[in-house]
């Protein structure tokens, strides 16, 4: 018999090698075409610019916290801090504020972010309230203060003014309800008064202050190596999402 008689058999094998080789080869291309497609993705999609510098926060010692323990900048190192300015006999923005806070480290809790943030107040109201007036405050808006994730600083009014307006500036001031009252009178008489929200504070009503504390309602965002990376003049009308996604961005490192 000579070799004509197995040229059939021969190319018949060759094929199915071929088309065996082709079977396995092709899911190792879709892998190859799929990692392209998503690094060419990766290398289009711009990426979210990180937050500016805007400065150094101030480091500050000789505060005190709710629970009456002493508080000093160094023990924020490495975490987010979410910094607000609150009087705690006030009955308009801060309640609202404090309630944000509230939902907030909800947010962050189920982001399991908790560990990495905390919260800061300063108390703007030096002269006539400290840390228990700033504890029946986080307790009346829904926050334990044994929890210290929130931290509400109260100081003696010079230590106040140098963290507070000096480092933050963030202004404040008292004033008498009679005063406030009047310059209410003359904004209606010119016709651009502006009322504000009134919210009800039983700590307030308690001790029925005959003064108020006006402040910029100011919120900002410390990053982990102490520089201030973002600040809003309207505290109490920052979401809650927008402000888990700047901590989300201050938190991955670049």
């Amino acid at each position: 018999m000579n070799d004509y008689g197995h040229q059939p058999l021969a190319a018949s094998r060759g094929a199915i090698r071929a088309r065996v080789a082709w079977l396995l080869a092709t899911p190792l291309i879709i892998l190859l075409a799929l990692g392209c497609g998503y690094w060419l993705g990766r290398l289009q999609t711009p990426r979210t610019p990180p937050l500016p510098l805007l400065g150094s926060a101030p480091a500050f010692a000789g505060f005190r916290n709710q629970l009456g323990q002493p508080v000093d900048s160094a023990q924020f190192a490495g975490q987010v801090q979410v910094v607000t300015f609150l009087d705690p006999y006030c009955t308009n923005d801060c309640p609202l504020v404090a309630l944000h806070l509230v939902a907030l480290e909800n947010d962050l809790r189920l982001a399991q972010l908790q560990r990495h943030v905390r919260l800061v107040a300063f108390n703007v109201d030096p002269w006539h309230t400290g840390p228990a007036q700033a504890a029946t405050f986080m307790r009346e808006y829904g926050w334990n203060p044994d929890d210290t994730r929130w931290q509400f600083l109260s100081a003696a009014p010079a230590a106040t003014r140098r963290v507070v307006r000096q480092g933050y500036h963030v202004d404040y001031e008292q004033v008498s309800l009679a005063a406030e009252a009047a310059a209410d009178a003359r904004a209606k008489a010119r016709g651009d008064y502006v009322p504000q929200p009134q919210v009800a504070n039983a700590l307030a009503a308690q001790a029925r202050p005959d003064f108020d504390v006006v402040h910029n309602d100011m919120l900002v965002l410390v990053g982990p190596h102490g520089h201030v990376r973002w600040l809003s003049g309207d505290a109490d009308s920052v979401g809650d999402v927008h402000l888990l996604n700047l901590i989300r961005g201050l938190l991955q490192p670049r």
